[in-house]
């Protein structure tokens, strides 16, 4: 028996999302239905040998679906651009697109972190939490006296969402300074996403 991808760790079983499909198919919008119909053919190929022309060429049409449509439509949320696919690429190649879109449609990261300081609506976007942590840290020495902060010590403390306190370590004073993690929305998260 194959290992299965990490990509389909938290997937439904193959029946389920199968029946799951057919039932939702026409309300679903059309990069969802590309991703999951991908998957489930991958999915349920994942023992057939290579050599079973029907297997290969399900997942190698539903992969280059995929992928013309992410081109077309600016839609790929993985490392991998759809450019790189062509009907003459590896199934190898093909599968590890269709998992990465699959794993970035089933559990969507953060696409960036948001720095702002106590309730000021205004919010500063960062590439991650480092860089997030950082700039706040930074900007809080800058708006206090030089010689109040110069070796204060800032710890983080945060919450089940995400959202990072800074605290002075050896005051125990908060810096009124936060960083949260926030989704972006796609083009391909839109119900009407052709």
């Amino acid at each position: 028996m194959t290992e299965r991808p990490a990509a389909y760790d938290t997937a439904p079983d193959l029946y389920e999302e199968h029946q799951e499909l057919v039932r939702t198919m026409a309300q679903l919008p059309i990069r969802e239905r590309l991703v999951r119909r991908a998957a489930l053919a991958d999915r349920s190929t994942l023992d057939v040998p290579e050599a079973d022309g029907k297997a290969s060429q399900d997942v190698r049409s539903a992969a280059l679906k995929l992928a013309t449509h992410d081109q077309a439509h600016g839609t790929a949320a993985g490392p991998v651009p759809p450019q790189a696919l062509s009907p003459h690429s590896p199934a190898a190649d093909l599968r590890a697109y269709v998992r990465q879109e699959y794993a970035a449609w089933r559990d969507p990261q953060p696409a960036v972190w948001l720095v702002a300081r106590g309730t000021d609506p205004g919010a500063i976007p960062a590439v991650d939490e480092a860089v997030a942590r950082a700039y706040a840290e930074a900007k809080y020495r800058e708006d206090e006296h030089p010689d109040d902060v110069a070796d204060a010590v800032l710890t983080w403390e945060g919450d089940d969402e995400g959202t990072g306190y800074a605290d002075l370590l050896d005051r125990g004073q908060d810096t009124g300074w936060h960083v949260y993690p926030e989704y972006v929305v796609r083009r391909s998260d839109l119900p009407t996403a052709d």
